[in-house]
């Protein structure tokens, strides 16, 4: 939308700011109503100017008193007839569509009870004053008062099918779900009853996650991120924020609250008291598992989502939300290897270094557990014949290297240490593509520790590039020395090739010569030494196999992003490797 477009807009929205929802619906049928009365008046001057006065114009006889009143009840009637058909046509293809729980919304909302209530009586009042009308005897009053109560009824139900249709939409339902939420929240904090109020958060959450899987199903992605978006901002900005006041009792689920989980399961979410976001974080996983592999958008939303859950947690204080997130940032990647979805790969580890950069200054030790995950699961996708995401995998434990000087100095030491010990141990039989990432990210951090004197960082960087055969490491400098584009020739997820260097590190490849002869000339380059390690509750990968070194074959051109010129890095037989 232009500029020029929302200005238009913007007057257009603020008429109605502030009023409430039964006006807004009912203000198109008064003002057509309106009209109407407007239309009569005037042309019954024309038709009957012998009248002297609008009283006496408007004044029936018996008869005409009668047939009025039947007219308008018999109209209404039939008005409200079509309007509850429609209306319950319209909810159940919705409930349908998403979940039969929909209905819930539409029932426990006053102001359908309002409208319908209003009609019945506006009916039952008209044949009763139907009933007071004799051949000699018209109370005027009560038919004046059914006739506007019969207009009344006629400008409501009209713009209250239009009403219907808009808040039965999948965007609107969510919006609605997320406000009942954030009310149940804050009365549970002062509720004496606050289970109550939990039951109604956790069907809340029913509903909305209907709806994502039923979006997601149907392929409407707009919808599906949406209700993820939702879902996460309500976490992030709406529960966290006052869950430090809810009673410990609040916290406290069974398997009536939390079905098909295990005991283990709720023994560990009543003890850190995280059933909320595990409920939401565990439906996150069946997204994944359920999302089309070409539709990585969603995928995305849920990496967004996450993240900013994890931030909101690390800004309050709530090590246990904080840590809840890194485990299910490991999930989504292990599904997607489970899948072989490399495409929802690059998202998801790009968020995920995202949410260690944001744990920088009050979690250092989330961060670098962070990057030993993402390594961690590199190799996976490695293993599992989807070695371009393990360079990627480097490069994002790389950036965070740069982003972590400034910050904790000891996190970018210790990162590169993680960095040169994935390169030590894979260099023996490592599958050429992944190990061709791996290095650059390696040696790409080597040029920015160069460029910016970080002296310790670049000495552990050197020592673990220097163990690395030198044909491997002249054939990769060359190869990075030598191309002049860095876009790389397919259109990926990355875009850009792992053997660009930008212009002001370029510069750096000659020190790096140098302080890697200079490595070799003083003996045989020492033992890189250990890095933090991992979590203990990842499995270690499977160690590719090795191939004996076969015919001297000749070295990539310059500019490529292929696998380095080294004789003994040959791929299996029968893999097919990927395109970066």
């Amino acid at each position: 939308m232009s500029d020029t477009e929302a200005k238009i807009q913007t007057p257009k929205r603020s008429v109605t700011a502030g009023f409430p929802a039964a006006l807004i619906v009912a203000l198109p049928g008064f003002a057509l109503v309106a009209v109407v009365a407007m239309l009569v008046v005037f042309l019954g001057f024309l038709d009957a100017s012998h009248y002297q006065s609008l009283m006496g114009l408007f004044t029936p006889d018996p008869t005409a008193a009668a047939g009025t009143v039947a007219l308008a009840g018999g109209a209404e009637g039939v008005t409200l007839s079509i309007v509850i058909l429609v209306v319950f046509y319209g909810i159940q293809t919705t409930s349908s569509r998403y979940s039969p729980r929909i209905i819930d919304i539409f029932t426990h909302n006053p102001l359908n009870a309002l409208v319908f209530s209003f009609a019945l009586a506006s009916i039952l009042y008209t044949f009763l004053v139907r009933a007071e009308i004799k051949l000699d005897y018209v109370p005027i009053w009560s038919v004046a008062l059914s006739v506007v109560l019969a207009l009344t009824n006629f400008a409501i139900l009209l713009p209250y099918v239009v009403y219907i249709f808009d808040i039965m939409r999948a965007e609107t339902l969510i919006k609605g779900i997320r406000r009942r939420a954030s009310r149940d929240i804050r009365r549970s904090v002062a509720s004496k009853n606050p289970r109550r109020y939990r039951d109604g958060l956790m069907t809340c959450i029913s509903q909305a996650t209907d709806i994502i899987f039923g979006s997601i199903q149907l392929g409407d992605l707009p919808v599906s991120i949406y209700g993820v978006e939702t879902l996460g901002r309500f976490l992030a900005d709406d529960y966290l924020r006052v869950k430090k006041r809810l009673r410990p009792d609040w916290f406290q689920v069974g398997h009536t609250d939390m079905p098909g989980a295990s005991d283990q399961i709720l023994a560990e979410v009543n003890r850190a008291r995280t059933a909320v976001e595990y409920t939401i974080l565990s439906s996150f996983v069946d997204f994944v598992g359920l999302t089309p592999v070409h539709r990585k958008e969603a995928v995305h939303a849920i990496a967004l989502a996450t993240r900013d859950i994890g931030l909101a947690a690390i800004e309050i204080g709530d090590p246990e939300v904080a840590d809840l997130s890194v485990r299910f940032f490991n999930t989504y990647l292990r599904s997607a290897i489970n899948r072989s979805a490399p495409t929802f790969a690059s998202s998801m580890m790009n968020e995920y270094r995202r949410l260690a950069i944001g744990a920088l200054e009050w979690r250092p030790d989330l961060s670098v557990d962070a990057a030993a995950h993402i390594l961690r699961y590199g190799r996976h996708f490695d293993d599992a014949g989807m070695p371009a995401i393990f360079g990627a995998a480097a490069e994002d434990v790389a950036d965070l290297a740069i982003e972590a000087q400034g910050r904790d100095p000891e996190v970018t030491r210790r990162l590169a240490l993680l960095l040169v010990r994935n390169l030590s141990e894979l260099l023996p039989n490592a599958r050429p593509i992944g190990l061709n990432g791996l290095f650059k990210a390696v040696v790409k951090l080597a040029f920015w520790a160069m460029a910016s004197d970080a002296t310790d960082v670049s000495s552990i960087l050197v020592e673990g590039i220097a163990a690395a055969p030198p044909e491997f490491v002249d054939g990769a400098l060359d190869r990075m020395e030598a191309m002049r584009s860095g876009l790389f020739w397919e259109v990926n997820e990355r875009v850009i090739a792992f053997d660009w260097v930008e212009e002001p590190l370029r510069a750096q490849i000659p020190r790096l010569r140098s302080a890697l002869r200079r490595a070799k000339s003083g003996g045989a380059a020492p033992e890189a030494p250990a890095a933090a390690p991992a979590s203990d509750n990842l499995v270690a990968p499977v160690v590719a196999v090795a191939v004996e070194p076969q015919a001297q074959e000749p070295a990539h051109e310059a500019g490529t992003n292929g696998t380095s010129g080294q004789q003994a890095l040959r791929p299996e037989q029968g893999v097919v490797a990927p395109t970066q």
